[in-house]
């Protein structure tokens, strides 16, 4: 009767420990940081510009009509930079990138929401205006960096499988 109880239990502990693991795994959903944009721009003479923005970001100041990042590296023609970036909403010019004192592009509205919580599009957009090449036509890509899990939910979830496995061996070996 005793080995009969003693099979039981086992396998309630093996149930137990199984359903466990299906809750630990469950709960472990990734966790993403906000997605990070890339942009690049091109245009006439070989001028290129990259820098990088979060899809929700968080601007060093703004207005009703725009919002700004001070001192954001940009890379322009292979020289890192820090520039004030401005995102600009009057309809008067669709909407405006433009870095102070080195260029301005007028396009599409970049974004979508107020300008003090914006939302960065993704996609493929035409711009015209003064750049460090002159006046012209300027193709900007933005598109979604690759993402990556935050580091604390990949070493918790790993922790807790590792914890299951060892409690797992200490019963067998008792």
């Amino acid at each position: 009767m005793s080995r009969n109880k003693g099979s039981r239990n086992a396998i309630l502990r093996r149930i137990g420990l199984a359903f466990a693991l299906v809750v630990l795994l469950a709960g472990a959903s990734s966790a993403y940081a906000d997605t990070i944009l890339n942009y690049q721009i091109t245009g006439s003479g070989n001028y290129t510009a990259n820098f990088t923005l979060a899809m929700h970001p968080t601007p060093s100041g703004g207005n009703s009509l725009a919002f700004w990042f001070a001192s954001l590296p940009v890379n322009v023609n292979g020289t890192w930079t820090p520039v004030t970036l401005t995102f600009d909403s009057r309809t008067v010019f669709g909407g405006m990138l433009g870095l102070f004192s080195s260029w301005a592009l007028l396009g599409p509205q970049l974004y979508s929401g107020s300008t003090y919580s914006p939302t960065m599009s993704v996609g493929n957009f035409t711009l015209a205006g003064v750049a460090g090449s002159g006046l012209g036509v300027y193709s900007l890509t933005v598109t979604p960096a690759t993402l990556v899990p935050e580091p604390t939910s990949f070493i918790l979830l790993v922790t807790g499988l590792l914890a299951l496995f060892g409690i797992q061996l200490l019963r067998r070996f008792a």
